[in-house]
């Protein structure tokens, strides 16, 4: 069988990338068409993408936002590349060939659009991988959740998302809990599978050494990993940092999970402008706190913390599901806003603190630590919001079958 693979964005392009090694481990030969940015996660992972058909694009994938994203990027030529990536599914779709394609969507309608107009006149059948949307956005096993209101349609997926999943040309539709399946099966007539959320896997650690010590809290940092935003970010956290030390007795030791994105330099000069002391290789001291960053070593920092502060996507997301409670802070965007951190905590449930300023965490992890059974309900609430490693297979195995 032969793939070609489109995602849009970059934590689409990594869950994209884990199925598809799976893929090739089956046997199956992988293109990919990366719609935002240049696909580095598929570059690293060696697999082969449409490099006339990628572009950095200034918003960096943000343009539903609308006015300056989006007017950014139609400057540098959006809706040429759009037309020139849509161009080449189709005729890849189309073409003459001695084995069976498919094309895998994985992310939210834009790639389930790209698969689906040239299955309608012609081309190859297509998958779906579903990985932003979820009916915990707005409900739980108990209903409606407080305060929010249930979806046109019923549904969090909108009618012509669910229509096009219909497609007879669909041959399968994946979504990332039980939840969503259980309610677009039972409501919809669907029959879409959950299978796990692939953002679980390759998470284990390297088992690098902190020098960690038993009565020391252990609390990790994530920034995000899109520039400019996440230097705005660091700084936030570098400010809640310090009202954590100020706040909280016990011994508090920061690991700052870094993007190879970011510039080190940068990220350095803002600590020593906040105040902190280098005291070896990536290590800062302020008092008795002290803050490692960590350039390779992102699974050991979701591993080793006790709990987290972020201002990230889907590492946020990542961190909840090994069973972490994690404080956010509303940030200035363009991702992190309010309305995305709002959404976010819907998204993952009781293991979600969110606070509106950074001044206000040290408050909030305080109120955590003298709650020990908060961090035992983040652990079956992280299983049930994320569920457990190895989709990446289950989803890879499931859709080798398909003819």
């Amino acid at each position: 069988m032969e793939i070609l693979c489109i995602s849009n964005g970059h934590g689409e392009d990594q869950i994209a990338v884990a199925i598809c090694l799976e893929l090739e481990q089956l046997g199956v030969s992988i293109m990919a068409l990366p719609l935002v940015g240049m696909g580095h996660a598929y570059h690293s992972a060696n697999l082969p993408t449409i490099a006339e058909a990628t572009q950095d694009m200034p918003s960096g994938g943000f343009v539903r936002m609308g006015g300056r994203p989006l007017l950014g990027d139609m400057r540098q030529g959006l809706a040429g590349l759009t037309g020139k990536q849509l161009r080449f599914v189709w005729q890849w779709s189309r073409q003459s060939r001695t084995k069976a394609r498919l094309v895998l969507a994985v992310g939210d309608i834009v790639p389930l659009l790209f698969a689906w107009l040239p299955s309608v006149f012609g081309g190859c059948n297509f998958a779906f991988v579903a990985t932003a949307k979820s009916e915990y956005y707005w409900s739980d096993r108990n209903g409606t959740l407080p305060g929010a209101r249930k979806p046109w349609g019923g549904s969090y997926f909108y009618p012509w998302e669910r229509s096009l999943m219909r497609s007879r040309h669909c041959k399968a539709s994946f979504v990332r809990d039980r939840l969503t399946a259980d309610a677009l099966n039972k409501t919809s007539g669907m029959s879409v599978l959950h299978l796990g959320n692939p953002m679980m896997d390759n998470l284990e650690p390297k088992g690098l050494d902190f020098d960690l010590k038993e009565d020391e809290w252990i609390v990790t940092l994530l920034p995000g990993s899109r520039p400019p935003e996440a230097y705005e970010n660091w700084i936030c956290l570098l400010t809640a940092a310090q009202n954590v030390a100020r706040v909280i007795a016990n011994k508090i030791i920061f690991l700052a999970a870094i993007a190879s994105a970011l510039d080190l330099e940068k990220l350095v000069q803002l600590l020593t402008q906040k105040g902190w002391t280098q005291i070896g290789e990536l290590v800062f001291i302020q008092g008795v706190t002290r803050l490692q960053i960590v350039l390779q070593g992102f699974g050991d920092c979701l591993h080793g913390c006790h709990l987290g502060i972020a201002m990230a996507g889907t590492a946020t997301e990542q961190l909840v599901g090994l069973g972490k409670p994690v404080i956010t802070i509303v940030g200035q965007g363009p991702q992190f806003t309010s309305k995305f951190a709002q959404e976010q905590s819907c998204l993952l449930g009781s293991s979600v603190l969110l606070v509106n300023k950074p001044e206000q965490v040290g408050e909030a992890m305080a109120k955590l630590l003298q709650d020990p059974d908060c961090f035992q309900e983040a652990i079956g609430n992280g299983q049930e919001r994320m569920g457990i490693p190895g989709a990446a297979k289950r989803i890879a195995a499931h859709i080798a079958k398909l003819s």
